[in-house]
């Protein structure tokens, strides 16, 4: 229905579902998800045939997004490619950032499933045992919000706005 079926683990599959809706918004257009949803409801449609729907015209199609991006199977494969941005994101996320998308208690897109144990069972099964955010290291080495660097490189994927910090030069 999703066009998702390898995603085996049900985390993976919740997770992509959220980040659908969410990038709709994230990237200033809202209307790309919520005009189908209010036109289903009105129509008295079936709203997760008109949610399948956007997520394949949009969040796969004219977006772009990949299935493949929450594979943890293909996450795990260390080949360089052209989807190994997504590998070294979760690197950066399961080593240093914790940049953990939770739901929060209520009233959420994201599954009550998608939580701090989902991150680090994710975390532990893509890149070993042992693997998890040291955040605090990360904050000392950077410099915290005083960032010890100069001539900063920011990057953003093609993907999802990920920036990543790059300095060339730490003072």
């Amino acid at each position: 229905m999703f066009d998702a079926a390898e995603l085996e683990i049900e985390g993976d599959f919740l997770y992509f579902l959220a980040d659908a809706a969410v990038t709709a918004f994230q990237y200033g257009n809202p209307d790309k998800l919520c005009t189908p949803l209010v036109e289903a409801k009105n129509a008295g449609e079936d709203l997760v045939d008109a949610y399948a729907k956007f997520v394949k015209e949009y969040y796969l199609g004219s977006f772009g997004a990949s299935v493949q991006t929450y594979n943890q199977k293909r996450l795990k494969n260390t080949a360089v490619t052209d989807q190994s941005a997504d590998r070294l994101w979760w690197f950066q996320v399961c080593t240093e950032v914790a940049f953990f998308q939770v739901a929060p208690a209520n009233d959420s897109v994201r599954s009550s499933k998608v939580d701090t144990r989902y991150h680090l069972d994710l975390c532990k099964n893509v890149f070993g045992e042992g693997i998890y955010p040291d955040v605090d290291s990360t904050n000392i080495y950077y410099g915290g919000t005083k960032i010890a660097g100069s001539l900063a490189s920011c990057i953003q994927t093609n993907f999802i706005s990920r920036y990543a910090f790059i300095p060339h030069h730490m003072s």
